[in-house]
């Protein structure tokens, strides 16, 4: 009996080795690998908080960090305010040659002068400071090319007359005759009435008319008598004189009114920028 006891206490452990110890093993480890898998796969809180501060070597790239946006900006930026630089002084050295110009044309043309008007004034070069002067010596006699000119200078006028508004200083048409001998001023007043009401015609004593044309440059020479009648040989130059008395330009027969017009007006604003 003590035999089969043995025996059966024997099979006794082994049953309950294998159907009750073993799986408790089992869920032992289970347990334990889950754990650890647990805190394997635990995220890294350290790792994965953000840091209050860049390192050295992003805070070097940071405040380096130049796109090509920026770039190209300034780049344009640069360019155009060399280019404003540039055209400025284009400007003034376009203004310092028409002064050269100008300082030499007061040397060659020009100068004081004393006539009478159409309505028997007196008058000197100073009287028509602070005006600009257009300035056509010819004759009342003349057949075709004096009233050609004439009525050139009387659309000038009619054009600048509409823009006196825009300008600092009246623009005022000048004719001087030639032939003292037979244009007086009741004829002169005449003459230009048919052209413009805005002219101012000027005479004078033989040596009065002959000295204005020699500052003027200006040549003209009686012909030959047939009868009472004669032709007086001119030249054919308008000149501008700015409001300081100076001469500015000159235009000849071969320019149209709205080319003239056009130059005085030029003319005009430079004087006007020059003189702010």
């Amino acid at each position: 009996m003590s035999i089969i006891s043995h025996l059966l206490s024997i099979r006794t452990s082994i049953y309950l080795t294998r159907n009750i110890l073993r799986p408790t093993s089992r869920l032992i480890q289970n347990r334990f690998v889950s754990s650890t898998s647990l805190l394997l796969n635990k995220p890294d809180i350290k790792s994965s908080t953000i840091p209050l501060e860049l390192p050295s070597s992003e805070k070097k790239k940071a405040k380096y960090n130049i796109s090509w946006k920026t770039v190209t900006v300034t780049v344009l930026g640069g360019a155009s305010l060399i280019a404003f630089i540039y055209y400025l002084d284009q400007r003034k050295a376009k203004n310092r040659r028409k002064l050269q110009r100008a300082a030499v044309g007061k040397m060659a043309i020009g100068g004081p002068f004393s006539l009478i008007t159409h309505d028997k004034k007196p008058v000197t070069d100073k009287d028509f400071h602070g005006q600009w002067l257009l300035i056509y010596f010819g004759f009342t006699h003349c057949p075709d090319i004096c009233p050609e000119e004439l009525e050139k200078l009387a659309e000038i006028t009619k054009t600048l007359y509409k823009q006196k508004n825009k300008q600092q200083y009246p623009f005022q048409p000048v004719f001087v005759s030639v032939d003292p001998e037979r244009d007086t001023p009741e004829l002169i007043s005449r003459y230009l009435k048919d052209y413009s009401s805005h002219f101012i015609g000027l005479t004078g004593t033989r040596e009065q008319v002959a000295d204005m044309c020699k500052h003027y440059r200006v040549y003209f020479s009686q012909g030959p008598k047939v009868g009472d009648d004669y032709i007086v040989d001119h030249a054919i130059i308008m000149y501008l004189i700015n409001p300081n008395g100076d001469f500015v330009d000159y235009y000849g027969r071969n320019k149209s009114a709205k080319e003239v017009a056009d130059a005085i007006e030029q003319h005009m604003n430079t004087f006007k920028e020059m003189n702010k």
